[in-house]
């Protein structure tokens, strides 16, 4: 398989079109059919975070889907595992060549034990916990991370920049946020335990992606809550002017995106693409890839894809 990708990536460059095979500085979309020698490689979608944008995550595996075709290699992204451990044993098996993961929700698969919340820490402990002929490209900078976010107003009533801040009026504001936030050793406990923040009510809503009236976003415009947990690549923080609280103590660990590849079936070509999708990749990035998906202007996630990898350059539309 790996001989065969090498020599469809070789055939472009043979035939004089480099700009079609590869995205350093800009992927070219050929406009007749891929390759059929050419094996078909196998994405698998990540699993989300708890509280995070299932779609987001089949958005991210579909760009990466896209920059490979763009280079005249044929993919298909599969569905999301049920676990990160299935996602990985995919990747073990052959049901899938590449996997894009969230950091810290894989690696708490991997290695339960294991400390790491930074992003840094979190990707170096993640190499060391992969089994044997599964590789991880360069992580992504977009991260898909519990977040506290207040309004603009709110911010100024209590001069809020950080977690540290809203400890010392917590007990006089409402949290909301995702059911799953209220028991977690890394959510409401953790900010009583970490920040002796405990606040006066903690509402569990619909998450932010749900689209419902009652969803966390609109109780935090409507003041029906004063603190929300919104994951830090929404586009909903930009777009209402929200202000995302530091978290100088880490209570949230980072969760980067992060491509797996089968070492065996992915040549290093391939895996070029990959990490020039991943630079270009930002948390701003993630928001405006969602943003895009919002746009009833493209009919499904592949034509959003395609879309996001052209505004950022890495693929030229119809050239």
């Amino acid at each position: 398989m790996r001989k065969r990708l090498v020599a469809a990536l070789s055939a472009c460059l043979v035939l004089g079109t480099l700009a079609a095979c590869t995205p350093e500085p800009i992927v070219s979309i050929p406009n007749s059919s891929l390759s059929e020698e050419a094996p078909v490689l196998k994405i698998s979608a990540p699993v989300s975070p708890s509280g995070a944008s299932v779609q987001e995550g089949l958005l991210v595996s579909q760009v990466y889907a896209a920059a490979i075709k763009a280079a005249g290699i044929q993919a298909v992204v599969e569905p999301a595992a049920a676990t990160a451990k299935e996602q990985i044993s995919s990747l073990e098996t052959g049901g899938s060549d590449i996997a894009p993961a969230y950091s810290r929700e894989l690696l708490a698969s991997l290695a339960p034990s294991a400390a790491a919340e930074s992003a840094a820490d979190v990707v170096n402990a993640l190499k060391k916990a992969l089994p044997e002929g599964i590789s991880m490209l360069d992580a992504a900078k977009a991260q898909d991370s519990d977040n506290l976010v207040v309004t603009a107003a709110t911010a100024e009533k209590y001069q809020l920049k950080s977690i540290e801040d809203l400890a010392k009026v917590c007990n006089t504001l409402v949290l909301g946020g995702p059911a799953t936030f209220q028991p977690s050793g890394r959510g409401l406990a953790g900010l009583g335990s970490d920040y002796n923040c405990v606040p006066k009510k903690y509402v569990a809503l619909e998450p932010l992606f749900d689209g419902s009236k009652e969803d966390v976003l609109w109780a935090l415009l409507r003041d029906e809550i004063q603190v929300a947990d919104i994951h830090s690549s929404a586009p909903a923080i930009v777009d209402n002017a929200l202000v995302p609280l530091t978290d100088t103590k880490q209570l949230f660990p980072a969760q980067n995106v992060v491509p797996l590849v089968d070492s065996k079936t992915v040549p290093p070509e391939v895996q070029a693409i990959l990490n020039k999708v991943s630079a270009a990749l930002t948390t701003e990035e993630l928001a405006n890839l969602s943003r895009l998906a919002q746009d009833r202007h493209f009919g499904d996630v592949s034509e959003v894809a395609t879309a996001w990898l052209s505004q950022v350059g890495l693929v030229k539309a119809g050239s």
